[in-house]
């Protein structure tokens, strides 16, 4: 019996996400033509001024939102392009795009011959082994969407910040995901990132429903 080939997957976001496409020529025009695009049709444009911080005693300066939007656009298909995988796919989350903020991105990536076993001890290797990473949080994930298993870690990870002073640390927040088609030998890779720990109320379950856009297609026999 031979175990079934995932031979492509296509994933349908939910609203608010944004495709960073793969074969960009000019990743800064592409970025601040979406910005642009996005600030436009954004509801509450016209309610919203930002402000940048500046140095006690002097005037706070406007802040041009397609500016800052473009800014975090950029930086997540830079991010997508110098991970150096191979059909890698990765989306932002842009909920107030008058805001100039991008939430969090994400990432797929197929993986060949990777089991669900491997993939999950791999995982724990970050938070219990010899090279853990430092973490303040380490929840497991489980579920199950159209596309097959889920398995995975939720983190909470403590970046030292030394220009914030001694001790100070940033927060991440990362949700870690393998998806298993049913039969089949290969999986799907995926990683999510918060630009904050207060851009979600429930990470690991908005990631799973982001899967549930997820399709896969298989070849083989089962």
């Amino acid at each position: 019996m031979t175990a079934r080939r995932l031979a492509g997957y296509e994933l349908a976001l939910p609203e608010a996400w944004v495709a960073i496409p793969s074969d960009l020529a000019d990743v800064d025009v592409w970025a601040r033509q979406e910005a642009e695009r996005l600030v436009a049709a954004a509801p509450d444009r016209a309610d919203v001024e930002l402000r940048a911080a500046s140095a006690p005693g002097e005037p706070a300066e406007d802040v041009d939102p397609v500016a800052l939007l473009a800014s975090g656009l950029a930086a997540v298909a830079g991010t997508a392009a110098g991970a150096g995988v191979r059909g890698l796919e990765a989306a932002a989350l842009v909920r107030r795009p008058e805001l100039g903020r991008v939430d969090a991105m994400v990432t797929l990536a197929a993986q060949q011959d990777l089991s669900r076993d491997a993939f999950v001890a791999d995982l724990q290797g970050l938070v219990s082994g010899p090279e853990a990473v430092e973490h303040l949080l380490a929840q497991e994930v489980d579920a199950v969407v159209d596309a097959g298993e889920v398995r995975g870690l939720h983190l909470m990870l403590g970046h030292l910040e030394p220009d914030l002073g001694e001790g100070v640390a940033h927060l991440e927040e990362r949700v870690a995901l393998g998806v298993f088609p049913p039969g089949c030998a290969d999986m799907i890779e995926v990683t999510a990132v918060a630009n904050g720990v207060g851009a979600f109320d429930d990470m690991p379950q908005d990631v799973v429903d982001v899967l549930g856009g997820l399709a896969v297609d298989l070849e083989g026999t089962a």
